[in-house]
């Protein structure tokens, strides 16, 4: 009787103890960066037991994707490192062993490849590179005030030649990428971002993260919520090419979601009126023209880099029969469409009004999505 009663004293003691053990509240730290690659802000938002924790995550932010940004750069050469360019210098010569990192996004970027019958496609660099060129050219021209030409259909007709996974040779027990075709090349600037994005937040959920938003120049991934439970506001960029800022309208984001978009208001030029900008459509061979811009929301965010590339790259009905093929393969995704109020907008579908843009959301987020006022 006496062992049970002290056992029973020991056991509300220690009930006792836990509840009256005080919970260390958490505050919201905010850093960013310029310097840590893929020529954007990466910015983190986090809720930290103190500064020195917070710095830790930033720490770790700022590191990874710096050594992403060396492993999916297609310009610069990293000592010790083979990256997407020493693949694509080594095209027709050798393959190269590369990080489990690149074959893993490869791998990613083939799966939505085979999807969408090509409408993704990262091996498009020869003629994503002609599109830089005359880029970067008519950006020049532009600003001196002069009209830019665009590519000819023959010269990129040629360049398309060279684009195909079957100029691709993955060996995975060898660890190693061969373009079998000299002139074919990798471009996963559709991707390299968001799958880094994805891979950082849960580095972040590792080492103990549980509230936070990461945002890698656009690219958004959030860790769980708020500490109150509450869901961060995600914000839809003003498509405006004279750089004027704000946004059309939020979205509620939580758990491991991630918001990305596409559009045409960057990375562009114009010749003879008519914008240039840099998500080529792979059947057209010229940029898309379906919609100003497009947002996605998924659960991975290097899928959700791939989707807005290859959903706006489709007309609305095209899109939705993609979405439903996605959703098949388990992920979760939700899609906003940005048009100008001229554009033609699908039948039936509930509208948004914002300055001179309508907005159309999938149906599943059109009772959260909160226009701007």
């Amino acid at each position: 009787m006496k062992k049970s009663l002290i056992l029973l004293m020991s056991l509300l003691l220690i009930g006792c103890s836990a509840e009256q053990e005080p919970v260390k509240e958490q505050s919201r730290y905010n850093n960013q960066t310029l310097d840590a690659g893929f020529d954007t802000v990466i910015s983190l938002i986090a809720y930290a037991d103190d500064e020195t924790q917070f710095n830790e995550y930033f720490d770790l932010v700022r590191s990874e994707f710096k050594r992403y940004n060396a492993l999916f750069d297609k310009y610069n050469d990293y000592e010790g490192v083979n990256n997407i360019k020493t693949i694509n210098d080594n095209a027709g010569i050798q393959p190269v062993k590369v990080d489990d990192d690149i074959l893993e996004m490869l791998e990613l970027s083939k799966q939505f490849s085979e999807l969408s019958n090509n409408k993704f496609d990262i091996t498009m660099g020869p003629v994503l590179e002609i599109w830089h060129e005359y880029r970067e050219a008519g950006i020049s021209l532009n600003t001196e005030g002069q009209d830019a030409p665009v590519p000819s259909m023959e010269e990129l007709q040629q360049a398309k030649a060279c684009v195909g996974w079957n100029n691709v040779e993955i060996n995975e027990a060898e660890s190693t990428v061969y373009l079998n075709q000299a002139c074919a090349s990798l471009d996963v600037g559709s991707v390299a971002k968001g799958f880094t994005a994805e891979k950082v937040a849960q580095e972040l959920e590792a080492r103990g993260l549980t509230s936070g938003i990461l945002n890698a120049g656009g690219n958004v991934r959030v860790i769980g919520s708020k500490p109150d439970g509450s869901a961060w506001n995600a914000g839809i960029q003003v498509p405006d090419l004279n750089g004027i800022n704000g946004t059309l309208g939020v979205l509620p984001l939580s758990g491991k979601q991630s918001l990305v978009t596409s559009g045409d208001y960057q990375r562009y030029y114009l010749s003879n009126g008519e914008l240039m900008h840099h998500i080529i459509d792979p059947d057209t061979l010229f940029p898309a023209r379906h919609s100003r811009a497009l947002s996605v929301v998924t659960d991975n965010s290097g899928v959700a880099d791939i989707c807005s590339t290859l959903l706006y790259t489709m007309d609305y009905q095209e899109a939705n029969e993609m979405i439903e093929k996605i959703r098949d393969l388990g992920y979760s995704l939700s899609v906003v469409w940005v048009y100008n109020s001229d554009d033609e907008i699908p039948e039936g579908k509930k509208e948004f009004k914002y300055l001179d843009y309508i907005i159309v959301t999938s149906d599943d987020i059109e009772d959260i999505f909160t226009v701007s006022k």
